[in-house]
């Protein structure tokens, strides 16, 4: 039973570290019209972000460390797909045309 909480707190630590980049670009996607949507793009930061600081704290020890380990997971390998999409674009602009 101990296995299937701390695969919870994995997916819970995927879904919040997706919740949490979703947020950081909204600053980015908003930026032409900060002046009106500020207040969205701040809630959307300190939302996700609170309840991911919430959840570090309140998780017990065996069931954080698999949370954390969702979050850190989730972006590295989000960070490892932009190298992936280079090489994957070179590779395309490299093949013959039919």
């Amino acid at each position: 039973m101990r296995a299937m909480g701390v695969l919870a707190a994995v997916l819970f630590g995927v879904y919040l570290s997706i919740r949490g980049l979703a947020a950081l670009y909204a600053v980015l996607d908003l930026w032409y019209a900060v002046r009106r949507t500020w207040p969205r793009m701040v809630r959307g930061l300190v939302v996700w972000g609170g309840i991911t600081a919430v959840a570090v704290w309140r998780l017990a020890p065996p069931y954080r460390s698999g949370f954390v380990f969702g979050l850190a997971g989730y972006v590295l390998f989000y960070l490892a797909l932009f190298p992936l999409r280079d090489i994957g674009l070179r590779a395309l602009a490299r093949r013959p045309e039919r």
